[in-house]
């Protein structure tokens, strides 16, 4: 007894076939908006069309081994974060809470959070992100001991709920200087770092600017 396997139809459903088809689909469609546009540009563009259709002779298999290196090259590109700033981690530590809106841990109301808070004991090393300028250092009964630091290319980095701050406005300080120490200064339950990114005055999510460890 024999069966009938349907091999011809899956010879349609053949990737390659699909591929040729595609093509062949395209350099149509080239050809009739051509013909409809009756200018000396286009007329030379249609002969060049036709020449390499109907003309000139292809090896289809060079059209598919061109379309697959075209498939691996979106594989090859690098993705560049948006950390090109360079900006490192002011201290490692666990997020325990992310940027955006949420429901204050103390005041328990609704409110935009403008950065992260990495938890970490008390005591340790704040660093600077990046090069830049104090201009601002200070007590906010909310954020506690803060500074706010000034860095090329519009950005602006706050440190809050400090400990100890070592550096004063105006001073320059460079990436990875020790600005200060992790404490629970202002409304704060346990030691952390409130941490956060501005550029050209937008809070922005830390997350996309550094890696926390």
């Amino acid at each position: 007894m024999y069966y009938y396997e349907g091999g011809q139809n899956r010879r349609f459903l053949n990737p390659t076939f699909l591929k040729k088809l595609l093509i062949c689909i395209v350099i149509i469609i080239s050809i009739l908006v051509l013909k409809k546009l009756d200018m000396p540009l286009t007329d030379y563009a249609l002969s060049k069309v036709k020449y390499h259709v109907f003309v000139k002779s292809y090896d289809m298999d060079d059209f598919s081994k061109a379309y697959d290196k075209f498939k691996g090259l979106k594989k090859s590109i690098p993705v560049f974060r948006q950390n090109s700033s360079g900006m490192i981690a002011p201290v490692s530590g666990k997020i325990t809470s992310e940027f955006g809106s949420r429901v204050h841990p103390i005041l328990k109301q609704e409110r935009a959070h403008n950065g992260i808070d990495i938890a970490q004991a008390e005591g340790t090393p704040v660093k600077c992100v990046l090069d830049g300028k104090v201009y601002s250092v200070g007590f906010d009964k909310e954020l506690g001991n803060f500074v706010k630091i000034k860095h090329d290319n519009g950005f602006i980095t706050v440190y809050a709920h400090l400990n100890d701050v070592y550096v004063s406005e105006q001073k320059s300080v460079r990436q990875g200087e020790e600005i200060g120490t992790v404490g629970k200064t202002g409304l704060a339950q346990n030691p952390h770092l409130h941490f956060e990114v501005w550029k050209n005055n937008i809070p922005q999510n830390p997350i996309n600017w550094i890696d926390i460890q």
